[in-house]
């Protein structure tokens, strides 16, 4: 999926929980991503944190605990790819996602991206009601 992020406005949003990653938990957040997602993803977060300011947002409960996740720009190196995104089960359709989604997108507009890929996005209609995302047709 691709979305346009030219003239990007931030909605409004509650995002008090949501901030940049600390150097100092990626063992907390790779824990997180291995109990809810996959290996193929902490790997990805765990190859970020080298970079002087990795481009990864969390999501917090009102514990302080890693509730949800989202990362640009680390994936495969490439930039002006979003991804992975992940929020854990129990705390879906609250906007953790939709709020991860536009720090990251407010980010790379702020870069100066054009536009954000969205690779292996789902659910599909999440991105296109979010940030109206559409499908980019194969070839």
């Amino acid at each position: 999926m691709i979305t346009h992020i030219g003239n990007y406005t931030f909605p409004k949003i509650n995002s008090h929980l949501v901030r940049k990653v600390n150097k100092n938990e990626i063992s907390k957040l790779v824990h997180f991503i291995d109990n809810n997602f996959s290996n193929e993803w902490s790997q990805t977060i765990k190859e970020a944190f080298p970079l002087s300011k990795p481009p990864i947002y969390i999501a917090l409960d009102n514990n302080g605990d890693i509730v949800g996740f989202a990362a640009y720009d680390i994936y495969k190196n490439k930039k002006g790819y979003f991804g992975p995104m992940g929020v854990a089960l129990s705390n879906r359709v609250k906007g953790i996602g939709y709020s991860l989604l536009h720090h990251c997108l407010k980010d790379m507009s702020d870069i100066g991206y054009e536009y954000a890929i969205i690779g292996d996005a789902g659910p599909i209609e999440f991105y296109e009601k979010a940030c109206n995302a559409v499908v980019i047709p194969s070839i």
